[in-house]
This record gives C-alpha cells, structure tokens and sequence, in this order.
C-alpha cells in the first residue's frame, strides 16, 4: 500500500533543472548499504531517471544511475529492523497508520564509545618522542612515528594509525575524543572541558 508523499520543499538549490516531485511512494525504503528500512518523507524524479528519496531520519536514498536499485517493501522482514527515528516522525507527522505488527525499531545514539583508531593517530601534536619511537598523548602507547604525507605533500611527522590503548583519555561530554590537543604534555579537549569528571 503506497505511502502520500510531502513535497520536497527547500530553501537551498539552484534554478529548476528537469526535476519532479512524486506524490507516493511504498513504505518502506532500503539501499544496499543500509542497515535498515527508512520511510520516504519526499522524493523527486530527475531527467537521467534517478529517484532520490528524501527519508524522515534526514538521510536520502537514491533509486538508479550510477547509484543501483533500492528495495521496497510495505511490510519489512520480521528479522529485519526498521530505522526509528523515521518510524516515529511518519507516524507522528499522520502520513501513514501503525502498520499491523510494529516492526523491530532501530536507534543508534551518539554514546561515548571508545574510537576503534586512537585519536593521537597521525596528528603532529599529540605525541612525544622516545627514541625513534613516540608515546601518544591520547593513551599513552609507545609506537612508530612516521613522516604524515608524501613528498611536497608531507607536513610533519606523527604517530603511525592504532588501536587506542588501556590509558585512553577520558572523553570530552561535548566533543568526546574529536577535538583533543596537547595541553602541558597531556591530550586534552581544546574547549578547556576537564580531563575527568568535575567535583
């Protein structure tokens, strides 16, 4: 059963170039690379016969071209998740009913886990030299140091990419490990938030 589409009302773009929008679409939308079905809020046909759909969580998803196909649905798989956020502002915003057996919801929240690559990874300031080695200030490890760049492009010289170690710096509440800098010889967040929680 189609879906009554929004129309794809910006501010932003260039002058009209062939684009038109579609009144409905099925319920549900996937790509290849997605980890779970989205609901289409708009969706715009283009003269090269792409779609891009725009879908309720803020992402698009685009149908043809260079882009392959997406997949349809209007009742998703029982062990396939649906995308929260698109979930409760479809049905929020009454473009479609609950469909009959709510199917798994999915959210993936901003929470502070740990990075897989250590934040001092390649930066020119977040380590000091110990032999022919550094220690990076992020979490203390001791490994290689390499030029950063190649050629004319190179631009200093830091620690190689690696796993963060057990004295990884605890992260920033606001920027977690995104915005660290060497601070008396220590990686701190540069907003000046304290290392630790405050007393």
């Amino acid at each position: 059963m189609p879906v009554a589409l929004l129309p794809p009302v910006t501010s932003s773009g260039g002058p009209w170039s062939g684009q038109h929008p579609l009144h409905e679409a099925p319920r549900y939308v996937r790509g290849p690379n997605n980890s779970r079905w989205h609901r289409p809020r708009n969706a715009t046909t283009w003269p090269d016969r792409r779609t891009i759909y725009g879908l309720w969580c803020g992402t698009s998803a685009t149908d043809g071209g260079k882009y392959g196909p997406l997949w349809f649905t209007d009742q998703p798989p029982p062990d396939e998740p649906v995308c929260g956020t698109c979930e409760g502002r479809a049905l929020g915003a009454k473009q479609d009913t609950l469909p009959v057996g709510l199917p798994e919801l999915r959210f993936d929240p901003r929470w502070l886990q740990p990075p897989t690559r250590c934040p001092g990874s390649r930066s020119r300031t977040l380590w000091t030299p110990i032999g022919r080695c550094g220690q990076c200030l992020a979490c203390g490890e001791i490994v290689p140091v390499r030029v950063i760049g190649v050629g004319y492009s190179a631009w200093g010289s830091g620690p190689v990419n690696h796993e963060p170690g057990d004295n990884l710096v605890p992260p920033c509440p606001f920027h977690s490990w995104q915005r660290l800098t060497a601070r008396n010889n220590t990686a701190a967040c540069d907003c000046g938030y304290p290392a630790g929680d405050p007393e």
